[in-house]
């Protein structure tokens, strides 16, 4: 892969680097899937190495053992406080992995396990860089502050949102830094570097299907199961019309003027909502296509199912769970509309759950030290704003008045995907590339 020309953060001494990395494997080795654990074992591990240089970490907790850890680093408060931020939790590891997901093994140049980038690695570089700040005993024009995150994964309630909550002038700055963005992204010979300056909203469904009940025998012209199986045919197979957000064309239109003619041509032409659908369908790049249109529409996936309880007896009722995502801007705001007239007046649908989409503008001092950041790093590499289709804890964060990126710079090999690590079996990091 790539070599980086040197950290992308400047000459940290190789001595914080190592540190760092054996942070990421202690973190990687601590359970804390949500659901079924607490992030109390990692918090208190980073609070450990925060005290070795003098700091005064506070553990907050929303819940016992929903731990949030919040560490402040004195400025002299000449300009608003910079915010590093990061989650302790972790999705559950599912199975298949080929090494254990909690085992913290480094093979083939790569760490494996669950949250070796999302997002113990940030954490692990947040936290160092707060501690090599206070070691140095650098007097900055800012407040630095770290805020090590509960909950993120299942909504932000006992994390993110409770501190912005409970505790706002604790985690409250200009700018934050977070996940996702600053990983490498290969595209025909290039070198890109996303930085998240936005994300898709949440909208949470339930679909219901309404019909005659009965013996199993004696099938039924229109059956809640089959209606509703119908309905999760078209939102499975057709997807909703596709638009282009502002961060997307932002993005898009750098690419293609990078890769320049002819190579930017079909990308560019994603501008064209269209054509965008018949373009994502012909790309061989099949995470690429996901990807690209997880950004240019508001999506829709089934992904809980309930019908019956008996083999011979025809259910009266039949029930999907939805994730829906939202793009920015009243795009957003169409989500419904476009999914009710897709499955029709015979599916009843009901909000679960609803949550914003966030945008920052890229037009700041901090997007333009990322920008050359990015480019010390890897002279060759390209910082694009970006928009990411899952939520983080912007969405706290924002509502406290802060501009929010993402950006946990990882180097990864041309043939590793970051979208395909996230949320995934065999989560891995490069060891170079942390």
């Amino acid at each position: 892969m790539q070599r980086m020309a040197e950290p992308i953060g400047g000459a940290l001494p190789a001595s914080f680097v190592d540190e760092a990395f054996a942070l990421l494997v202690d973190l990687v080795r601590i359970d804390t899937s949500n659901p079924g654990a607490t992030e109390r074992p990692a918090a208190e591990r980073c609070a450990e190495e925060l005290r070795r240089d003098g700091l005064e970490p506070r553990l907050l907790e929303a819940a016992p053992g929903r731990t949030n850890l919040v560490c402040r680093l004195r400025g002299t408060g000449e300009k608003p406080p910079l915010l590093l931020t990061g989650h302790l939790d972790v999705v559950p590891p599912g199975e298949g992995w080929s090494h254990p997901p909690f085992g913290g093994v480094v093979d083939a140049g790569f760490l494996w396990g669950r949250g070796t980038v999302d997002m113990k690695n940030h954490v692990a570089m947040a936290l160092t860089t707060l501690r090599a700040l206070a070691r140095e005993g650098r007097r900055l024009r800012r407040d630095v502050i770290l805020a090590l995150t509960a909950d993120e994964e299942s909504g932000c309630d006992l994390g993110a949102s409770w501190l912005v909550d409970h505790h706002a002038d604790l985690v409250r700055a200009e700018y934050a830094l977070g996940e996702v963005g600053g990983f490498t992204l290969h595209l025909e010979g290039r070198r890109f570097y996303p930085i998240q300056i936005a994300q898709k909203g949440v909208l949470w469904l339930k679909a219901r299907a309404r019909g005659e009940g009965g013996h199993g025998s004696m099938p039924r012209e229109k059956s809640a199961v089959g209606t509703l199986a119908a309905a999760v045919a078209k939102i499975a197979s057709r997807p909703l019309p596709f638009h282009t957000p502002a961060a997307t064309r932002a993005f898009l239109e750098g690419v293609r003027r990078e890769l320049g003619f002819p190579k930017g041509l079909a990308l560019g032409a994603l501008l064209q909502p269209r054509i965008a659908p018949r373009i994502l369908r012909a790309l061989p790049d099949r995470a690429l296509a996901r990807t690209f249109h997880a950004v240019l529409a508001n999506t829709v996936t089934p992904t809980v199912l309930r019908a019956g309880g008996k083999v011979n007896v025809i259910p009266a009722e039949a029930e999907a769970e939805l994730d829906g995502r939202t793009l920015p801007g009243r795009d957003g705001e169409k989500l419904l509309d476009e999914l009710r007239a897709l499955v029709g007046p015979e599916v009843e649908l009901e909000v679960l759950r609803r949550l914003p989409a966030v945008e920052a503008s890229a037009e700041t001092p901090l997007f333009s030290t990322l920008a050359e950041a990015v480019r010390r790093g890897d002279p060759e590499g390209i910082a694009l704003p970006y928009i990411v289709p899952g939520f983080t804890d912007a969405l706290a964060f924002s509502r406290n008045g802060t501009t929010y990126y993402g950006f946990a710079p990882v180097g990864l090999p041309p043939r590793v995907r970051f979208a395909e690590l996230y949320h995934n079996v065999d989560e891995r990091i490069p060891v170079e590339g942390f």
